[in-house]
């Protein structure tokens, strides 16, 4: 188990693991039940420990903020990428509805300016397909 990250991951289980049988010794504390406790909370300190040691590792991994504002507001991080690709294709979708609304703005004004200054817009439409034939 070279791999930080696996590593990483497998102290997390066990501390999650460590974490919930506290909660289930202390919920039901008995005298009798108070080594166990100790016990418990040692091996908890102990992958604490194991955990910051690894901390150096992970120096160059990068998490969005809106990932982290995402598991603040206690949402599924699984779902982040999700959310995220439905939010770009909104906002694609809007996008593309703008351009679309620009081009037949564009042809509306030219159609317009044709009928009101035909020479003018003749001497442009002549003007764009030298410029553009250049550019090609």
């Amino acid at each position: 188990m070279s791999d930080p990250l696996s590593k990483l991951s497998t102290e997390l289980e066990y501390l999650i693991e460590k974490t919930w049988t506290l909660y289930v010794t202390v919920t039901d504390f008995q005298a009798q039940s108070q080594p166990r406790v100790d016990q418990v909370l040692n091996e908890i300190i102990g992958l604490l420990k194991e955990i910051d040691q690894m901390k150096g590792q992970f120096d160059n991994v990068q998490i969005p903020e809106q990932l982290l504002n995402y598991v603040d507001d206690l949402k599924n991080p699984q779902m982040f990428t999700r959310d995220c690709l439905q939010r770009t294709l909104e906002r694609n979708e809007d996008i593309n509805g703008k351009n679309e609304t620009l081009a037949k703005f564009a042809d509306t004004l030219a159609v317009e300016l044709s009928s009101q200054f035909p020479t003018q817009m003749a001497q442009y439409r002549l003007w764009k397909s030298k410029s553009s034939s250049v550019e090609q």
